[in-house]
């Protein structure tokens, strides 16, 4: 336990509490706070609290704001891997999502590029992937929640077409392991880790394009530190448009309409990614932000599919009321699961909000806005 303490820093804490102000966890459980396990585990006690160590959503705003430099989401993974066994909480939707991971990297291959329609330019000699991960999955099991989630993948072929990328795509993928990594479950995800990094190889795959912020978070952070240096590059759908954008290679149509945005964690926090979406999002429209944003964005409130219950919603709720507070007409995101999870807040809570928004993803709404 020491070692791990002095690993991520937690002997430096000084208590002073910025932390808790900053965790979204401990806003949706009074008795939750990352200073609290902290502590804690300096004193070599079990992890206190509603929710327990299962109640971070690694989201990274608590590692924000420390000046002590305690990475607590890298802490809370490592001791829920000491003690998953004994304290993995329910799944949400029966553990359909969470399966998905294990069942591909068990050898299982579902056809999973059923959404590739006949406009789009695919090369199947490409050494450029667009890596779909679970949105398939996800919009088989919540299709009920969002009909079009299999929008973005097709949104994010048509944009790289309009970049002049004809990419690779997998008639079938594997979970990229993201979920399973910080859920502590390390065997599971080195196996995804090595089955996808062997078959790209394999493929002659040299770029990943990913279009959820989680697959990038893996490709780009989560392999080679699991498994050293992958030599393939791993970029984001939106740097590169932005990056098209601003060089004038594409050019997106505007539009009258005020949009805000939702910061995906794993964009904003894990890849430094805040100014990016704000150049797409200001070619197509007005951009006004919530007070929460950037990298200190408010979490959509869960992840990994795990404790989403009514404190969760709370968040969520609380969420749409901050951007429906800006006046926008609509709310941007560039994650399926924020896109998932605040849709499912609207669709249960709507009639309750002073004023809704309509919710979209950005890789769609860019997508519509392509200047041929």
């Amino acid at each position: 336990m020491n070692d791990l303490l002095r690993q991520h820093h937690a002997e430096e804490c000084v208590g002073c509490g910025r932390c808790t102000y900053a965790c979204v966890a401990a806003q949706r459980h009074e008795t939750f706070s990352p200073r609290r396990v902290v502590e804690d585990a300096l004193a070599g006690k079990e992890t206190a609290g509603a929710g327990g160590l299962w109640a971070c959503t690694a989201c990274g705003g608590c590692t924000m704001v420390c000046n002590a430099g305690v990475e607590f989401p890298s802490l809370v993974r490592d001791l829920r891997k000491r003690s998953r066994i004994a304290s993995v909480p329910t799944a949400a939707h029966h553990g359909i999502l969470n399966r998905a991971a294990r069942l591909t990297a068990s050898g299982l291959r579902p056809r999973s590029a059923g959404w590739v329609t006949p406009d789009l330019e695919i090369d199947p000699r490409s050494d450029v992937l667009l890596f779909v991960g679970c949105t398939p999955y996800i919009d088989a099991t919540l299709r009920y929640i969002r009909d079009d989630l299999l929008e973005i993948p097709r949104s994010a072929v048509r944009l790289l077409n309009a970049m002049g990328i004809r990419p690779r795509v997998l008639t079938s993928e594997r979970c990229c392991g993201h979920d399973a990594y910080w859920a502590g479950d390390d065997e599971l995800f080195e196996k995804l880790a090595r089955a996808n990094l062997e078959e790209m190889k394999a493929m002659g795959i040299r770029r990943i394009v990913a279009f959820c912020p989680e697959c990038l978070s893996a490709w780009r952070y989560l392999y080679p530190r699991a498994l050293g240096e992958t030599g393939i590059e791993a970029r984001s759908v939106i740097e590169l448009v932005a990056e098209a954008v601003r060089n004038g290679e594409i050019r997106l149509r505007p539009g009258g309409e005020v949009l805000t945005y939702q910061d995906p964690c794993r964009m904003s926090k894990g890849a430094g990614l805040v100014e990016e979406p704000r150049e797409i999002i200001r070619a197509v429209g007005g951009l006004v932000d919530m007070p929460r944003s950037g990298a200190m964005s408010a979490c959509c409130g869960t992840a990994g599919w795990l404790n989403c219950d009514h404190t969760a919603k709370r968040v969520q709720v609380e969420r749409l009321e901050e951007a429906g507070s800006t006046g926008a007409d609509m709310l941007l995101t560039a994650c399926p699961k924020c896109l998932v999870h605040l849709s499912c807040a609207d669709r249960h809570h709507g009639a309750e909000l002073p004023r809704r928004v309509r919710i979209e993803d950005l890789h769609v709404r860019a997508a519509n806005a392509l200047v041929r």
